[in-house]
């Protein structure tokens, strides 16, 4: 039978901090190569100018009906309060369900001629059950 050898409480202190600086050094550096901007996803955080002065574009869908649901379906989405500085960003929306889940989602390029301030998102990845849809998520993507 071996006999368990006891190490001093001071050594274990000490290699109980080498390791613990040896794991946040890893975890620092890891943190050093992610990238902050306005370009890219990333982790961190940074101001990203926007052309949204002021407001917040929301967005509504429209219905038809549909047998084959049977009920009705999503057919457009359309996004109101889109500031003209953003003529020609794309508008993105997805639309969601329980537990935010995505249902479908679309994207059309703003045009903000004379003093239109809405667009209409008639191409869906999907036509979800209006009964399905719990939410409307907007993005402006430049």
């Amino acid at each position: 039978m071996k006999k368990a050898v006891k190490v001093p409480a001071t050594r274990r202190m000490v290699l109980a901090l080498l390791l613990a600086v040896t794991i946040f050094s890893a975890v620092y550096g890891f943190a050093a190569t992610l990238d902050v901007g306005a370009g890219t996803l990333s982790a961190g955080n940074a101001t990203v100018a926007s052309c949204q002065a002021s407001g917040t574009p929301t967005g509504a869908y429209t219905v038809a009906y549909d047998p084959t649901v049977p009920g009705y379906k999503v057919g457009s989405v359309t996004v109101t309060g889109m500031d003209p500085a953003c003529n020609g960003q794309t508008v993105s929306v997805t639309l969601t369900g329980a537990s935010s889940a995505s249902l479908a989602g679309g994207s059309a390029t703003y045009s903000s001629a004379g003093s239109n301030t809405t667009v209409v998102i008639s191409s869906l990845s999907a036509s979800p059950s209006a009964a399905a849809v719990t939410g409307i998520s907007v993005a402006v993507n430049s």
